[in-house]
């Protein structure tokens, strides 16, 4: 088993800098992937894929 998570801040001040980074790289994988990503009650986005190789 291998997780991929993606730190940030929330809020659209912090949207598109440097402080969102994390979030942003799972943003991407997930639609590269089309992983279909959902909220969670802890304030957070979680999606589950299995990838061969």
């Amino acid at each position: 088993m291998k997780w991929i998570v993606g730190l940030g801040n929330p809020g659209e001040e912090y949207e598109k800098t440097r402080h969102n980074i994390g979030f942003q790289v799972v943003d991407l994988l997930a639609e590269e992937w089309s992983i279909p990503m959902r909220s969670s009650k802890w304030q957070a986005l979680i999606g589950e894929a299995q990838k061969d190789g």
